[in-house]
């Protein structure tokens, strides 16, 4: 902790008071020593000369004043700006000079230290210059992967082991928008983001799980397949690709995302018009048989026909079967063990909805094509129909296998439903999973209720595939080992800190940040409105300039000339806008899981908390203020204005007084103030937000 020193003030004020007790103290032993004609003399003279003594006691002090401002002005003052003004050449704006004013000495310090400064700057520059070359071939590898990464037909995306995204492309980005278009807005697919507000978190931790128990049994192959729901109810073949360190231990997975709208799309078009063809067979087959009635003689010509429109039409429903297994052939499954899979489901069943199953013995060495997580989800969401239907918590459940199938039979004692009821099961949804109906598809199983002779029933009939004992011919991705191919990968992005630490304990450096302005109707937070709202993303000390909310707001209101003068915005260009009551839903999803920047940022946060309960929503981040961040690093200086502070650390600010320009010149200042901040020991978040309180509380009290 740096030692804190009285200011120049403090110290002439001190110098004051002891000169003063001292000369009261001499005048008055002075004076113990007179005698009384001497002491009748000094009474006389100040009685005849009493305006001279008040105009000296005046001019005194005065002229000390004066002395001491001028002493301020031409050697303190301009002491005191100079290391301030040299943490700014060395550790963030090498073009930066000294432009400080007072006496000769001075001045030609400055003059030497401005022409370090200008030899600085030239090696700083040099130094970058060859840096850059030997950078552009790992560039031209970086844009080859990018390029690559950009032309593929599958979305990737690749995050660390705690979800955080590090990679994706734009097919990934497309097909995330797409999801949510009806929100206006895209949905903010980006950098350090969280993958889990894109897909569920339990699907990709059931995949992750299944591709350590294929670790755990030495297998090469070991991908996981899911199906991801998306917003807007479309589907989405998710393969979960794990990344390895070289002991072995997943650092994170590459999703590769496969929209299959179309797929489905194409199935039940395939299908409908198998069933239609099937009816129109069937119709058709059966006026023949009508026609050529079935005779004693086997080799008669009818009864030749009917054997062969019956020989047709079984080849008919092997050829259907095989184009419907066609169409799911995307849709690889895995052999899952029907113990374990049992298990999952009495344990969900019964944690989740209270409802108790009862497996009857089976074979235990069973094995079923499917995908487990998806599978049972489904048969947890229909024991939780079926058990409201009922009016029971209790079912019992057989297992029946063979070389080809695996038969579940679902039964209950209470109360009987009827099979049209049952059929409409296959409607019902789950949060996380399409329609019952799809992902028995999707598992090769089919639902089959069995009626009892008044078209109720008491038990359900559900078959699978069963599992072959060759290996599986669907193809796993082999894993992803961090430092196999080193010419095209050395970003480094594994390297993590805990996800789970203490936010305010974590460096500045590792942060994600999303630095926000706005411009307004107006100054004024109680009646003004806005207009724009802009924020970009900083990640891990860089700007991302591509993950940015930059959106026009209606204001509903008239936008006084004065404000138009400053930001340009006039009604015309927001009145085909959304409010602000659409806006902001959007933008909280953009700000959450990061820490707010920006100048003077209390006015932007009343702008927004204003909003707050009309849109139901709480903008609870921790936010930095870079204005208070630069008076706690530059007190000395009275200039903190967005303008000021950019030209001090060298930030171009294009367009200024929009709202995305002054979001970006704003993030490129904070990113130069983290070095100086550094120096001064502030280093982590609750150490910025400490420093900006004390600079804060100082500026109301001034």
């Amino acid at each position: 902790m740096q030692r804190k020193h009285p200011s120049f003030w403090q110290l002439v004020f001190l110098s004051l008071a002891l000169t003063v007790i001292f000369i009261i103290g001499v005048l008055a032993f002075i004076w113990q020593r007179l005698d009384s004609s001497q002491i009748g003399t000094l009474k006389d003279i100040a009685h005849s000369s009493a305006y001279h003594l008040l105009a000296l006691i005046t001019l005194v002090p005065v002229a000390l004043w004066v002395i001491f401002e001028i002493c301020y002005t031409k050697f303190y003052l301009p002491l005191q700006k100079i290391p301030s003004e040299i943490s700014v050449i060395y550790r963030t704006n090498p073009a930066h000079r000294l432009d400080i004013q007072g006496n000769r000495d001075l001045r030609e310090l400055i003059e030497a230290i401005n022409d370090f400064a200008k030899r600085y700057e030239y090696l700083n520059d040099h130094i970058a210059l060859e840096i850059g070359k030997a950078r552009e071939e790992t560039e031209k590898d970086r844009n080859l992967l990018a390029a690559i990464m950009a032309e593929l037909p599958l979305g990737i995306i690749i995050c660390n082991s705690n979800g955080r995204i590090l990679l994706f492309n734009s097919q990934a980005k497309k097909l995330f928008a797409h999801a949510h278009a009806r929100r206006t807005s895209e949905y903010f697919l980006g950098l350090g983001r969280s993958i889990f507000h894109l897909v569920d978190q339990e699907l990709i931790n059931h995949a992750l799980e299944e591709i350590q128990e294929r670790l755990a049994e030495g297998k090469t192959r070991i991908a996981s397949y899911f199906i991801n729901q998306m917003d807007d109810q479309a589907l989405c073949l998710v393969e979960t690709i794990p990344v390895l360190n070289e002991q072995q231990s997943i650092t994170g997975f590459v999703l590769s995302l496969q929209q299959l709208s179309t797929t489905l799309q194409r199935y039940d078009t395939i299908s409908d018009q198998l069933i239609a063809l099937r009816q129109l067979l069937h119709t058709e087959l059966g006026r023949i048989e009508l026609e050529f009635p079935a005779t004693a003689d086997e080799n008669a010509l009818p009864n030749r026909i009917r054997s062969r429109l019956a020989t047709i039409s079984a080849e008919f429903e092997n050829a259907a079967a095989a184009i419907l297994e066609a169409a799911f052939e995307t849709m690889p499954l895995g052999r899952i063990e029907i113990e374990r899979l049992l298990f999952l489901i009495q344990q969900t069943t019964g944690r989740e909805h209270n409802i108790r199953l009862n497996v009857l013995p089976f074979d235990r060495q069973a094995r079923m094509l499917g995908d487990t997580y998806s599978f049972v989800a489904a048969f947890a969401l229909l024991l939780e129909h079926l058990s409201s239907m009922c009016d029971t918590d209790e079912f019992d459940l057989q297992v029946k296998s063979s070389a080809t199938d695996i038969v579940f039979l679902l039964s209950w004692q209470k109360r009987p439903v009827g099979s049209e009821r049952i059929g409409q099961l296959l409607e019902a949804k789950s949060t996380s999973l399409p329609r019952l109906g799809y992902v028995l598809k999707q598992n090769r199983a089919a639902l089959q209720p069995l009626p009892d002779p008044d078209s109720t029933c008491r038990q359900i009939r559900i078959s699978a595939r069963a599992a072959p004992v060759i290996t599986p011919t669907a193809e796993y991705q082999s894993p992803v080992v961090t430092g196999s191919r080193p010419e095209y990968y050395d970003f480094n992005l594994f390297e993590i800190e805990d996800e789970n630490q203490d936010l305010l304990n974590a460096a500045l450096s590792s942060l994600t940040f999303s630095v926000i302005d706005t411009e307004t109707t107006g100054l004024d937070p109680g009646s003004d409105e806005i207009v724009s709202i802009g924020a970009v993303r900083i990640v891990k000390n860089r700007i991302i300039y591509q993950d940015r909310f930059d959106q026009l707001v209606n204001p509903s209101r008239d936008i006084p000339f004065e404000s138009y003068k400053i930001h340009g915005i006039d009604h015309t260009m927001v009145a085909a806008q959304p409010t602000i009551e659409h806006v902001l839903p959007t933008l909280h999803r953009y700000l959450s899981d990061t820490v707010l920047i920006g100048h003077d940022i209390s006015f932007d946060l009343k702008m927004l908390r204003r909003k707050e309960q009309q849109c139901n929503l709480c903008f609870s981040n921790l936010a930095l203020d870079t204005l208070l961040l630069s008076a706690a690093l530059h007190p000395i200086h009275t200039q903190h204005d967005l303008q000021s502070v950019a030209k001090r650390y060298g930030v171009t600010i294009v367009g200024r007084h929009t709202a995305m320009g002054d979001a970006i010149a704003t993030a490129e200042i904070f990113l130069r103030l983290i070095p100086i901040l550094h120096s001064k020991g502030i280093v982590t978040l609750e150490d910025a937000v400490k420093a900006s309180k004390r600079i804060y509380f100082r500026r109301i009290r001034s």
